[in-house]
């Protein structure tokens, strides 16, 4: 009778440690969970890396646009310049029926001694020019009188047309002095009117000043549709 009660014994202990052990037997790899993915995180981080990539393309591209823009606009401001320059218009031939251009008189010498000739280069007499248009008016003088200028001489308008771009009282020689028998040239940009009067018909008058009288007439004559 106690050898049955021991055998049972051992059996139940023997049980025992087979379910203690199973309960501690790893999983096979059927059984092995698998590692859960933020699909949702993961593609927003995705997204953000692949925006700040766009972002830096675009900020680059748009950099360049600018300074590409820049370029163009001082381009084309150095067009418009030079498109101005050129389209300052070539005084023309007097139009067919105006009045041709007469003989100078013979001048009678200063007796003062300041005294000159003059000789017209711009515009052609009764050259043409559509309002509002510029013109150079250019004219060579030679001192023939037998004293020297110097800057107490000046160039002033004297009568007609008052077209200068830029009025001026009065205008310097652009040399120092000028000897008997020397000349020199001047240059003023002029601007044609923009309202019609005397049949288009213009005329203006300069003349050169000592400082004590007038002397040396000059002047141009334009047409103007």
């Amino acid at each position: 009778m106690k050898s049955i009660k021991m055998r049972q014994g051992i059996l139940l202990i023997t049980i025992l440690a087979a379910a203690f052990t199973a309960g501690f037997a790893p999983l096979s790899q059927e059984t092995t969970p698998l590692i859960s993915l933020d699909l949702e995180a993961l593609t927003k981080q995705i997204q953000d890396a692949i925006n700040i990539q766009v972002d830096q393309k675009i900020a680059g591209l748009e950099s360049r646009i600018a300074a590409l823009e820049a370029l163009n606009a001082a381009q084309e401001a150095r067009i418009g310049e030079l498109e101005r320059l050129a389209n300052i218009p070539t005084a023309t031939p007097a139009p067919q029926g105006t009045p041709t251009e007469t003989l100078e008189p013979t001048r009678t010498p200063n007796p003062t001694g300041y005294d000159c000739t003059t000789e017209l280069l711009s515009p052609y007499y009764y050259g043409q020019f559509n309002p509002n248009t510029e013109f150079l008016f250019q004219v060579r003088i030679t001192n023939t009188g037998s004293k020297t200028w110097g800057n107490e001489t000046t160039i002033h308008w004297s009568e007609g047309l008052k077209a200068e771009v830029e009025p001026h009282y009065a205008y310097a020689l652009p040399v120092t002095e000028v000897a008997p028998d020397e000349s020199f040239e001047i240059s003023i940009p002029m601007r044609a009117p923009t309202e019609k009067k005397n049949d288009g018909k213009y005329e203006a008058f300069y003349v050169l000043n000592n400082g004590d009288e007038n002397f040396c007439e000059f002047g141009y004559t334009i047409y103007v549709p």
